[in-house]
């Protein structure tokens, strides 16, 4: 089974980008084990499709302020 780890977020645009953070916080602390990809998937948005349709498990990372 393969298992997609995605971080969402752009700290260049006024983002929090705290999806990426916590990605690189991820591969610093537990490479990336066998079977698991870690993606900075930024802000592309649709593009991500395919690499989401290959995976048996997903596990996004973001954040929203919500008000």
């Amino acid at each position: 089974m393969k298992t997609l780890v995605l971080g969402i977020g752009n700290t260049l645009l006024s983002d929090e980008g705290a999806g990426i953070h916590v990605l690189d916080e991820l591969r610093n602390c537990y490479p990336e084990p066998e079977d698991t990809t870690y993606l900075d998937g930024g802000t592309l948005s649709f593009t991500l499709a395919g690499e989401v349709e290959q995976a048996d498990n997903l596990i996004v990372i973001d954040a929203a302020q919500l008000q």
